[in-house]
């Protein structure tokens, strides 16, 4: 047996790395191969980002609060409340619940709710 590897043992760790590379794309794309353009907008539902201004949160457990309350709201994806900015930035789906809906919440915990302003994607 000579010292020369051949096949996959002769490339190592770039044989592997490029392996797993592709298991990663063809996870990304559910194995289910090539897709079609129009497929690849349509994964999900659409979503917005409002930023929702908070007056009356004066602690860390009011953030927390807030933050609480509109997590629990369906349709609610993701939430951000800062207290130093006394707003929430919520992303959700229009589908589901609407901006108004929101605010109605934050009023209904005492707080009380400015206007929602619909933030840019970035």
């Amino acid at each position: 047996m000579s010292g020369n590897k051949t096949g996959a043992a002769a490339r190592g760790p770039s044989a592997l790395l490029w392996l797993s590379a592709a298991v990663l794309v063809l996870g990304a794309l559910g194995c289910s191969g090539a897709r079609s353009e129009s497929n690849l907008h349509t994964t999900g539902p659409r979503l917005q980002t409002i930023s929702i201004a908070v007056e009356g949160m004066s602690c860390v457990s009011c953030a927390a609060r807030v933050k609480r309350t509109l997590k629990g709201i369906d349709g609610v994806e993701q939430v951000e409340v800062s207290l130093e900015r006394r707003e929430a930035v919520v992303r959700f789906s229009p589908e589901k619940v609407s901006p108004e809906r929101l605010e109605s919440a934050l009023n209904g915990l005492g707080y009380k709710a400015g206007k929602s302003r619909v933030m840019e994607p970035k």
